[in-house]
């Protein structure tokens, strides 16, 4: 019995040693990189107010080519300053990746831009503060169960969510599968969350459960992917660019983000908090040969029928910029019309991209005086 234990810690340890420095060495240029360039979400503290794990202050590279510095406070928001109690106007924006921001510094982001702009425009009568609990990958299921576990407990006066087209698709099933906030891992007791987050950490540090990860991950988006080119109608219409018909299944994922959604209403409702709903266009509707607006036109309908804020920044991003300039993409013209196919690069935002997105919802939060309607 002690020789078979003995075998398998060594064997263990070999293959430890051996994915260590065959897979899992760094190769950034430069060092800092390689201490940094991990995206660190989900339940990386016990407490706090938001999903990314706190006080980190670095460089992230997921492209070695495009590093960019991530601060989160205390309680896991992509914020440097800490939360507080003496501000005047506090705004939690919720989101995926187009509210985190990545490929940006936090000041470029644009929750931190809408910052600066309220600022700007209501001070010294009126502070604000901006929180940015965005998290690539999540939808409106995920940000239902964060605004409801950690979102409230901040006590903002104004909660608004990024809506951008592929949280519709994101709806899925596997994509839920293979990007969903951990919602089993959701515990009552402050121990078992810190005991999950202690598992979590062992297992982003020992080489093989993150191979075995990475290879389960791996799985799930390569049948993700083989779903989408079969069109599987497992899900219903998940389209986000073709809007349901009525023969639509009761899966399908418009029906489910449109469910949940009301949920996130009621929540805040609840808790008499107001909710502003922005939509966020995706590059491939600014193009002459642009995608259709149908995500927009669902996610306006969804504001009628709560009885909520709606911005929709598709006609100001059309008016004053071009893709190359809104978002991390450049044209490479192989004839005089242009085509998808042309562009190349990160369909993220740019800086500038998301200075227009700021303005205009600014402007709306100034237009229709939301701060002296929240405190009446």
């Amino acid at each position: 019995m002690f020789i078979v234990a003995t075998i398998t810690v060594v064997a263990f340890v070999v293959i430890e040693l051996f994915l260590r420095l065959a897979l899992f060495q760094c190769h950034m240029p430069e060092p800092n990189l390689c201490k940094f360039g991990v995206v660190k979400y989900f339940f990386n503290k016990t407490e706090g107010a938001g999903d990314l794990a706190p006080n980190q202050n670095g460089i992230w590279a997921i492209w070695p080519h495009r590093p960019y510095h991530v601060q989160t406070n205390s309680d896991g928001l992509r914020n440097v300053e800490e939360l507080s109690d003496d501000t005047d106007f506090v705004i939690l924006a919720v989101g995926d990746s187009f509210t985190f921001g990545p490929y940006v510094p936090n000041e470029d982001t644009w929750p931190a831009q809408l910052e600066r702009q309220l600022e700007a425009n209501l001070y010294p009568d009126v502070t604000t503060q901006v929180m940015n609990a965005g998290v690539a990958g999540y939808t409106i299921v995920d940000q239902f169960h964060y605004l409801n576990e950690r979102g409230i407990g901040i006590k903002p006066d104004l909660v608004i969510i990024g809506f951008f087209p592929n949280d519709i698709s994101d709806m899925r099933g596997l994509e839920r599968e293979y990007l969903a906030r951990p919602v089993k891992q959701i515990y009552e007791k402050p121990y078992q969350r810190f005991v999950r987050s202690f598992i979590t950490d062992f297992e982003n540090k020992v080489a093989i459960l993150r191979l075995a990860h990475n290879i389960k991950s791996s799985m799930v988006q390569r049948s993700v992917e083989i779903s989408q080119v079969a069109s599987e109608p497992d899900d219903g219409n998940c389209d986000p660019f073709m809007l349901p018909s009525a023969t639509s299944d009761n899966g399908d994922c418009w029906e489910s983000y449109q469910y949940w959604f009301t949920n996130v209403v009621n929540l805040l409702e609840m808790h008499k908090i107001p909710l502003l709903y922005v939509a966020i266009p995706d590059y491939r509707q600014m193009t002459e040969i642009g995608y259709s607006n149908y995500p927009q036109k669902f996610a306006f309908q969804l504001s009628v029928e709560n009885n909520i804020g709606f911005v929709d920044a598709l006609p100001e991003l059309q008016r004053y910029l071009d893709v190359d300039s809104a978002y991390l993409m450049e044209f490479n013209p192989s004839d005089v019309t242009k085509k998808l196919d042309q562009y190349s690069g990160n369909n993220h935002m740019s800086t500038q991209g998301y200075r227009v997105l700021a303005d205009v919802i600014a402007q709306y939060i100034l237009d229709n005086d939301m701060y002296t309607k929240m405190k009446d």
